[in-house]
């Protein structure tokens, strides 16, 4: 919005304007008491990294745990664009004419509730102040159907202009966050896809000198989802990428919370939430396959003996990914290591097997799955010729009885029995994906790794061996009617 239009609405609200040196004074005054505000601002390292990633990201993401001050540096960050005020530590990107924005969250009410209160809230004189101050509130509008819920709110701008902040619910659907061009978007919580797209394409530039960003500050207690690993998986956190940028923030991040706070709130989470709600790690909840937190599961890289047994596993696939997990067994203890993996597409046998050359699949023995999609009796077959012939000399069928093969791996991660090395990034994004549908079934999208992890549950630990070891005689692929999927 330029200033010749922001003056414009002001003589369309009949705002009584001073004379200009009256009017300078007055606005360096409400521009002091708000810097005054900022002032109590300190924001811990992980805000300051979300404020500074502003300049270069035009979407980002603070993915973090309950009272981390996620929402509350977000919302304070479009407080400071409305308003064109900046604290002197201001290391982020900087609007010098006034805004447009949109907050949300889940449903009206919500966003009445914490959104609204912490940007506006009240007048001076009821003693409710949200982040702007009710001096630089020209108007405000209400939002009809929801008590005490405003629509719209006029604030003035630093520069004599005036910006817009509207409130906004998902609950609305798409097409309410349909419209024009918007420089800033702060979506609180996780949106549906369909409104992240929308909110995207609001903020997206028509012009040289256009800025416009998209934040979002969430709690993932939904789990993994494509938004959320639209941003984690093909960077690392407060990396910038593509524009996109996500900063994780957990309990420790915030010195302002006190252990006394942190053991009350423990005591009330659902033990599957503790990991999504102290740190930011999306929840692996009820609806999971494998509802057990990362930290039971996940272990750092370590040197493996060589005395123990190793074996991988195969989910083959052309237009879907290729999977091959690697695995090692510690016998002593029974525990299952997962150290490996191979995730590719649209390669031949003889082009994973070079890429894998090193890997040990000249003597180290492989288990797949016998029974599949596979409508043309002898295709099986011939596909596990061709990957033994280029390489994978010792595979076997794996057993394939999969809510059998679920329950086994479910039942060694929460003993302890499973463990997978934190290199993986593909087997722990599937991992945080895999969930069951409204009828209980594991959805068979985005399985490849999973399926691969319940073949060496099932199979690969009875035909595992160490490299020492002389090879064993393999038995030949399965004449069968039925075998894996593309």
């Amino acid at each position: 919005m330029s200033l010749k239009q922001s003056l414009k609405e002001i003589r369309d609200f009949k705002i009584e304007v001073e004379s200009e040196s009256d009017f300078q004074q007055r606005l360096l005054m409400n521009k002091n008491e708000y810097a005054k505000q900022f002032m109590i601002y300190n924001p811990h390292d992980k805000q300051r990294l979300f404020h500074e990633a502003g300049n270069a990201a035009k979407e980002r993401l603070f993915l973090a745990g309950n009272r981390t001050g996620k929402t509350y540096s977000a919302a304070l960050e479009v407080c400071m664009h409305l308003t064109g005020n900046y604290p002197s530590w201001w290391n982020g990107y900087r609007y010098e004419e006034p805004v447009e924005a949109w907050v949300a969250s889940d449903s009206a009410e919500t966003t009445r509730d914490i959104l609204q209160m912490k940007y506006y809230l009240g007048d001076e004189h009821d003693g409710k102040l949200g982040l702007i101050h009710p001096s630089l509130i020209i108007r405000k509008t209400r939002k009809s159907g929801v008590s005490d819920a405003y629509d719209t709110v006029w604030i003035r701008h630093s520069s004599g202009g005036i910006s817009k902040l509207s409130f906004k619910a998902y609950d609305q659907k798409r097409k309410k966050f349909q419209g024009t061009q918007k420089h800033i978007i702060h979506l609180d919580e996780e949106p549906p896809q369909d409104i992240y797209s929308e909110c995207l394409t609001r903020t997206m530039a028509t012009s040289d000198n256009f800025h416009g960003m998209l934040i979002m500050s969430m709690t993932p207690l939904s789990g993994m989802n494509q938004l959320i690993k639209s941003f984690t998986d093909s960077r690392k956190p407060e990396e910038i990428t593509g524009s996109k940028y996500y900063v994780m923030a957990t309990w420790e991040d915030n010195p302002y919370l006190t252990e006394k706070e942190k053991k009350e709130m423990l005591a009330s989470y659902s033990p599957h939430e503790i990991e999504a709600r102290t740190k930011g790690v999306p929840s692996l909840g009820s609806g999971m396959v494998y509802p057990v937190p990362e930290s039971m599961i996940l272990c750092n890289p370590f040197e493996i003996p060589k005395y123990w047994p190793r074996v991988y596993a195969i989910d083959f696939g052309w237009t879907n990914e290729t999977a091959i997990l690697f695995g090692t067994h510690d016998r002593d203890n029974d525990i299952l290591y997962l150290y490996s993996e191979h995730y590719l597409k649209e390669r031949t046998p003889d082009q994973h097997a070079f890429a894998l050359q090193h890997a040990g699949i000249s003597w180290m023995p492989g288990v797949y799955d016998p029974a599949g999609k596979i409508s043309r009796q002898g295709d099986g077959e011939k596909v596990v010729r061709l990957f033994q012939q280029a390489g994978f000399k010792y595979l076997s069928p794996a057993k394939n009885s999969k809510e059998e093969g679920i329950l086994k791996t479910l039942q060694r991660m929460q003993n302890g029995k499973l463990k997978i090395f934190n290199t993986l990034k593909n087997t722990i994004s599937e991992l945080r994906m895999y969930a069951r549908n409204e009828d209980g079934i594991p959805n068979d999208t985005d399985d490849h790794l999973m399926d691969a992890m319940r073949y060496l549950v099932m199979s690969g630990l009875s035909v595992a061996r160490p490299q020492e070891q002389k090879p064993f005689h393999h038995r030949p692929p399965p004449r069968s009617n039925h075998w894996m999927a593309y």
